[in-house]
């Protein structure tokens, strides 16, 4: 196992998703994400890790030769949908697992992150939010990552294809130079090189330049 557990905490009065109604904190904002990852799907098992309400899940069993969800809230379980953690499904039990915005409503991510690899035969699939734009002000969410802060915790399980885009994924772009991108992001937030990289960014075309999020695909050896 890892030795750390979890990364910092930067929102410690987070709420826990669905606790008003069942959808609380659930809303399918992310279906280009899930659109992109069912791409890599076609006839292959997948496993959605923290499906939620289940409309990205759908998209998954449209490609994949069978696609299952796990969410530890048992109000959501259905023919298609189990409560079940991580830690209970078997090692190298699917082809594909995939975790769309769901590591940043997690305390132990370090932990989380070396769960998906251990289920995954193949590959494994994260989105999460750039905190150099939203900075963490969602309440749902425990905490953010910068691009080389979330390149840091997967870059150990495999060789990483990075990519970004908008929060809803419909926009996206590979991301050819993951350490520059990197760098730009944390010039970007440094208080005295942040303006100069703002000006910076505006003057790139848009494939290169910050997005409010980041998914990334880890082939496992």
């Amino acid at each position: 196992m890892t030795a750390l557990a979890k990364s910092q905490i930067q929102n410690p009065g987070f709420q826990t998703t669905g606790d008003v109604a069942v959808d609380t904190g659930r809303e399918p904002l992310q279906m280009g994400w899930y659109e992109f990852a069912a791409g890599f799907c076609q006839g292959r098992t997948a496993l959605d890790v923290g499906c939620g309400m289940g409309e990205g899940l759908a998209l998954l069993k449209r490609a994949a030769s069978r696609a299952t969800g796990i969410d530890l809230d048992p109000r959501l379980a259905n023919e298609s949908v189990k409560t079940l953690r991580i830690e209970d499904v078997p090692s190298k039990s699917v082809d594909i697992v995939v975790c769309i915005d769901v590591i940043e409503h997690v305390e132990e991510d370090i932990k989380f992150a070396e769960e998906l690899m251990r289920v995954a035969r193949q590959d494994v699939f994260i989105s999460t939010p750039n905190w150099t734009v939203s900075k963490c002000k969602w309440p749902y969410h425990i905490r953010e990552y910068m691009p080389h802060e979330l390149q840091s915790i997967l870059g150990r399980y495999g060789k990483l294809e990075v990519f970004k885009g908008s929060i809803d994924g419909a926009i996206h772009y590979p991301v050819n130079f993951p350490g520059a991108y990197a760098l730009l992001n944390r010039l970007r937030v440094n208080p005295v090189t942040g303006f100069l990289a703002r000006v910076f960014n505006r003057l790139l075309p848009m494939s290169a330049r910050i997005q409010a999020a980041q998914f990334i695909r880890v082939r496992i050896p």
